[in-house]
């Protein structure tokens, strides 16, 4: 072959792999690409869907708009309640603990300085901000505290310590025994996580943090112990220890 020849094919060769090759990277930078969700969408449960209303409530004047409203404990079992009378509470008779989703009917919200030996899950702080209430069918007051003041600063709580709307009518879509085990404060099979919390309250140690999948040990408000197993967020066996 003629030395002119074989320059022009392996010239005509160059081009061509050139052209192949810038053909197929056009391609590939034009061509859309198709992300691949991470995660399987889910559909949300009904629980899920419900939204509790928070108030955001952060000082004294926004925790006193509450006064002549109903809350609802969300933390059940967690805070200590005291007498309150003569516009002063009485720390040395603590009354025992809130029970969940009780309601209490606010009367107002105070401040007042804790004893230095009170045990309280709320900080003392300079003083203690208390909400003082009545429960449904009684006159007696007591207060219990939401916050507390120290110096220029304050801290509140009561988003967290409360339902602002009644649970019964947040999850209305819950069977009427569901809500008779809950009231009564009892746990049994068939029950999810939050039913049972509601029942047994806040205070509660797990084996686990898969949610739903789980044994979760509750400390009641007189002390007892309830065990309760769980697979896929349904109760399976409850054992009071």
């Amino acid at each position: 072959m003629k030395s002119w020849k074989a320059v022009g094919v392996i010239t005509l060769l160059v081009l061509v792999v050139g052209g192949t090759r810038g053909y197929f990277i056009w391609k590939e930078r034009h061509t859309p690409v198709v992300i691949k969700p991470r995660y399987e969408e889910r559909n949300l449960t009904a629980d899920e869907v419900v939204q509790p209303r928070k108030l955001y409530i952060d000082d004294l004047k926004s925790a006193r708009t509450l006064k002549g409203k109903t809350v609802w404990m969300m933390a059940g079992n967690v805070m200590d309640y005291y007498p309150y009378s003569a516009h002063r509470v009485n720390f040395a008779d603590k009354v025992g603990v809130l029970p969940g989703i009780q309601a209490l009917n606010i009367q107002d919200v105070v401040t007042q300085s804790a004893p230095a030996g009170a045990v309280s899950r709320i900080p003392h702080g300079n003083a203690q901000v208390l909400a003082v209430f009545e429960e449904p069918g009684s006159a007696k007051e007591f207060a219990m505290p939401v916050g507390y003041l120290q110096g220029n600063d304050s801290k509140f709580y009561c988003d967290d310590l409360f339902y602002y709307d009644d649970p019964h009518q947040l999850y209305k879509h819950w069977p009427t025994e569901i809500w008779q085990a809950v009231d009564a404060h009892q746990a049994k099979p068939g029950m999810n996580e939050l039913q049972v919390t509601m029942a047994l309250g806040n205070i509660q140690q797990s084996d686990s943090s898969n949610y739903g999948n789980r044994t979760v040990r509750y400390t009641t408000a007189g002390g007892k112990e309830v065990t309760v197993d769980y697979n896929h967020d349904r109760a399976t066996e409850v054992k009071v220890n």
